[in-house]
């Protein structure tokens, strides 16, 4: 996640260089707000990570385990718009999103019946959730706004 984070703080920065002149691309702002949002969402899962419990109390772990699972949730259907990039765009994004749903569905029944045998369990289950979510929610944000193009219009 800190390899993917570093890219878009550079893209980030890349975009903002870009759009201090003005007039102010319509693609830049697109992919700038883009970038941010994927920032943002990254460095949340690295919160949550980090402040995952460290305990087998059950009533700790569901309280952070409901924030958890609403943040993942609204992911799925928050921000879901993008240009048409052609006749498989849907077919595109219908698959990636049926496969970020399979990641979710599985860590949910997972944690149903969730009982820690040691008192790190939770913080390492939750790491594994994270680091099997995100490849699954980027892989979906890019058939809504591919960030390749962000950087080839850097570029140009």
């Amino acid at each position: 996640m800190a390899t993917v984070l570093e890219n878009y703080y550079g893209l980030r920065q890349e975009l903002e260089r870009h759009m201090v002149q003005l007039p102010i691309r319509a693609d830049h702002l697109w992919f700038f707000g883009e970038v941010v949002y994927r920032i943002s969402v990254l460095e949340t899962c690295q919160m949550y990570q980090r402040s995952a419990p460290v305990t087998t109390n059950i009533a700790t772990l569901m309280g952070h385990y409901q924030m958890l699972d609403a943040y993942i949730q609204s992911l799925t259907y928050e921000r879901r718009y993008g240009p048409d990039r052609g006749p498989d765009t849907q077919k595109e994004r219908d698959a990636a999103q049926n496969n970020l749903g399979r990641v979710i569905q599985d860590y949910r029944s997972r944690f149903s019946g969730f009982r820690p045998a040691s008192d790190d369990s939770y913080s390492n289950e939750v790491r594994r959730v994270i680091t099997t979510l995100l490849p699954a929610w980027l892989q979906f944000r890019e058939t809504l706004v591919p960030i390749k193009k962000a950087k080839e219009a850097v570029a140009s």
